[in-house]
């Protein structure tokens, strides 16, 4: 019997969680996913888990805590896409299919946990900004996540209408994407694989032991 322990069968290679690791490694790179827009120009923010854009009046704000978070969370990605992508390689080899299950178990449903984190976190965010809008005198029912909504400010007799606007950006739905590929790459990291290099080692019977026929 030959030993094919260490064999690489690019055919048992888990396509999907290749596809999955280089997509989470660009992930952080491709931009916001969520926009908030008050009036014409007058404020902006932009947010994805990994950056976050604060413009009012032609200034930018900027928070050295809120960076380091996003950092830490691109490294957090970046390292399971790459766990994703490694895991997926080894998944060729019968010697290493336990570090492979491990590796891709570990990083396969971190995406999708991350985009459902991600929603949770705008939809108070959502309901944060509207409280502060009504505590400063702009009474504004806002949309939940998505959607277009008018502010007014009552003063001094005269009403001043504010245009509000929500939208999730390209980049939120590639993550969605990108998130169910990953769970499928775990998915399919647990299908019966190797079960051709299994066969080929089974040992054939002795020919000359079986009767000749009369």
């Amino acid at each position: 019997m030959t030993d094919t322990g260490k064999e690489w069968t690019v055919a048992d290679c888990n396509i999907p969680g290749l596809v999955a690791g280089i997509c989470l490694i660009a992930l952080p790179f491709l931009g916001y996913w969520w926009s908030v827009r008050f009036g014409d120009g007058a404020f902006a923010l932009d947010v994805s888990p990994f950056m976050l854009g604060m413009y009012g009046f032609g200034k930018e704000f900027f928070s050295p805590l809120i960076a380091a978070v996003n950092t830490a969370v691109i490294i957090t990605i970046v390292f399971f896409g790459a766990l994703l992508f490694v895991g997926s390689v080894l998944r060729c080899s019968r010697h290493y299919r336990q570090q492979s299950d491990r590796l891709v178990g570990m990083a396969a449903n971190k995406p999708l946990w991350l985009v459902a984190l991600f929603l949770i976190s705008i939809v108070i965010s959502g309901f944060g900004i509207e409280y502060t809008l009504r505590e400063n005198g702009i009474a504004v029912s806002l949309p939940v996540v998505v959607g277009d909504a008018v502010g007014t400010i009552h003063a001094s007799g005269t009403t001043v209408h504010i245009p509000v606007s929500m939208s999730l950006n390209t980049a939120f739905w590639y993550a969605v994407v990108f998130a169910i590929i990953a769970v499928y790459a775990g998915i399919y990291q647990k299908k019966q694989y190797y079960h051709r290099s299994e066969e080929k080692d089974l040992p054939k019977g002795d020919e000359s032991l079986e009767p000749k026929a009369a």
